[in-house]
């Protein structure tokens, strides 16, 4: 009697192997959304344009506020200066790293970003 019962087992613990080896494992189509939106300014708090703001491959200019509004794949935001004394002097790069507890689309407004003068 347990000889049936460990052959009916074994039996089914096999085609459940073969099942997995021949359609492979499901897995969820996660690829999260990250956002993130604010204002980049100098140590004055005035607003500095011109400033890179990317995330993963996107990326944006800040706009003559400052503004700026970037989507990407990455949970990291970096800041560069990409046009030296243009806007004003020559501003140090700055990153900043994202979290969130959970959800599909993932963001967050840093509110002022401040970015120091290079000396």
């Amino acid at each position: 009697m347990l000889g049936k019962i460990l052959t009916r087992l074994f039996a089914l613990f096999g085609m459940t192997l073969t099942c997995v080896a021949c359609y492979g494992v499901p897995e969820a189509d996660y690829n999260p959304q990250w956002r993130a939106s604010g204002r980049v300014v100098d140590p004055e708090g005035e607003p500095i344009k011109g400033i890179k703001v990317s995330m993963s491959s996107s990326e944006v200019h800040t706009d003559d506020d400052g503004r700026f509004y970037v989507t990407g794949g990455s949970h990291s935001v970096q800041f560069e200066d990409v046009d030296g004394e243009d806007n004003g002097g020559k501003y140090l790069s700055r990153r900043i790293e994202l979290y969130s507890s959970g959800g599909e689309h993932l963001g967050e407004e840093l509110g002022d970003v401040t970015l120091e003068r290079e000396e």
